[in-house]
């Protein structure tokens, strides 16, 4: 199952607005949100506190999403309260900016559709029932698809994989691999 998630998405989305994200892979230098502006000024003393709450939160969410099949529901304001104050007032204010990306004509939810039916999975299944001449075992693996923050796949676990949007062709190997591995 290949979804685009709209919790890691906003997660990243601030991440990328206060140039929260690490420096280091998995995340990318390059390939964030730049039209986005930040609705506070935060002094480098507030970055730094925020920045570490963001990857705590960030390890909380993919850790959400590694044990469960369904999106976290972060959507009531009293979500944004429960967590660290600095990075909850930075969630709330940047929430309806997200919100209306997310849902126009060409936003964020659009491209994550295009992006989930891009997927080619089943193509290589049957390369791989043609190559071992035998049906493949049943498996499930559940990739969240991201739009911007990471320059590469994390595998979190066997079952479970963070996937930045980018040509099917290019994960094409890490499927091939993945289905050789379960099948």
């Amino acid at each position: 199952m290949t979804e685009g998630t709209k919790d890691l998405n906003f997660a990243i989305y601030v991440g990328c607005t206060y140039d929260l994200l690490p420096k280091d892979k998995p995340f990318s230098r390059s390939n964030r949100w730049t039209s986005t502006q930040p609705s506070l000024e935060l002094t480098p003393t507030e970055k730094l506190i925020l920045a570490s709450q963001w990857k705590e939160w960030w390890d909380d969410l993919v850790s959400f999403r590694t044990t469960h099949r369904y999106n976290f529901h972060f959507y009531s304001p009293s979500y944004f309260d429960s967590l660290d104050k600095e990075l909850g007032t930075v969630c709330r204010v940047t929430w309806r900016v997200f919100c209306d990306w997310w849902e126009m004509p060409a936003g964020g939810n659009t491209a994550m559709i295009h992006w989930e039916s891009a997927d080619r999975v089943g193509e290589y299944v049957k390369d791989f029932e043609r190559e071992t001449k035998r049906k493949v075992k049943p498996f499930h693996v559940k990739v969240d698809l991201v739009y911007a923050g990471l320059d590469e796949l994390v595998e979190v676990s066997d079952e479970y994989a963070i996937m930045p949007i980018r040509s099917p062709l290019e994960n094409k190997s890490w499927w091939t691999q993945k289905i050789h591995a379960l099948g």
